[in-house]
């Protein structure tokens, strides 16, 4: 009679683990569906923010230009809706403190260049290219940055 509430148990805790761990899976392949998606979209999303930071400050503003601030304003405007849009499925760009100045992190960035430059760090971030996204905490694209490599 051990042996068999022994083996009853056991079978009662492996249906547990199964249906826990199945439970988990179907949350992952639901928070994680729009992964392809998004990933797409954030091309898109970087076209967007390199028109608005190549019209010049003083154009933006001037009425000399109004059809040019007015293409620039709607610019913005769908670049901060699909920002949102994005955001509202778990997906964000980095935090600050990981940008320019912060210490190279494989797991987070992609090394495009290296430069030596006088004065920094080795191994620190001399500019961001590309902002890095993650969605629901697991990287969705690793930010693409310079890298200061050491002077010789």
């Amino acid at each position: 009679i051990r042996h068999l509430q022994d083996q009853y148990r056991r079978a009662l805790a492996d249906m547990e683990n199964i249906r826990q761990r199945t439970k988990k899976e179907v949350e992952n392949a639901s928070d994680f569906a729009i992964t392809k998606f998004a990933k797409d979209l954030l091309d898109t999303a970087d076209v967007l923010e390199i028109a608005l930071k190549n019209v010049p400050e003083a154009e933006r503003s001037s009425d000399a230009h109004k059809s040019l601030k007015d293409f620039y304003s709607g610019v913005s405007m769908t670049h901060g809706n699909l920002l949102k849009s994005l955001k509202r499925f778990g997906v964000e760009p980095y935090a600050a403190e990981l940008g320019a100045g912060a210490k190279f992190d494989h797991n987070l960035h992609e090394a495009i260049f290296r430069a030596p430059v006088p004065n920094k760090e080795p191994g620190s971030i001399l500019e961001v290219i590309k902002k890095g996204y993650m969605i629901k905490g697991r990287v969705l694209r690793n930010a693409q940055v310079g890298v200061v490599q050491e002077s010789n």
